[in-house]
């Protein structure tokens, strides 16, 4: 069973990270109801330091679209930047996709966020264009779980 994590350490950490993003989480979404969102219909992998979350990667595996979960955020304070967290979480949340046989997990990121992007094609994580794609200033990824497709 995974760990319940409360709404208002979510929303404390997303106010931290907010401004780590080359476009502010606030700017797309209220952190408020992001924080409720995540806590109330998303799954959370989380490393924590001290009781306190340091790095995070929130997304959805339930109630999703052609059995592919979405990865809403990734994170991690810049004081603990560098050491491995993300990544790690980011296999945490695939491994979450593979327990709920899910065929694939996709996110978007900044396209010149380099770091960010090496992590993820490091990881497996392809680039994938889609019909009528709603977000075309960003990069969109996907992580097939059987392999590519």
């Amino acid at each position: 069973m995974r760990e319940k994590i409360k709404v208002e350490k979510v929303y404390d950490f997303l106010k931290k990270v907010d401004s780590n993003f080359p476009v502010p989480l606030s700017k797309r979404q209220d952190l408020k109801f992001l924080s409720e969102k995540l806590t109330d219909k998303g799954t959370l992998c989380i490393a924590t330091d001290d009781g306190n979350i340091v790095s995070m990667v929130g997304g959805y595996t339930e109630n999703i679209i052609d059995n592919k979960a979405y990865i809403s955020v990734v994170a991690t304070l810049k004081e603990y930047s560098g050491k491995g967290f993300a990544k790690r979480l980011v296999r945490e949340f695939i491994e979450v996709c593979k327990e709920k046989n899910i065929d694939a997990a996709h996110l978007y990121t900044v396209h010149n966020n380099t770091v960010a992007v090496n992590m993820y094609k490091s990881l497996g994580f392809l680039e994938w264009k889609i019909k009528d794609e709603t977000r075309k200033e960003d990069l969109h990824l996907i992580y097939y779980i059987g392999g590519d497709k």
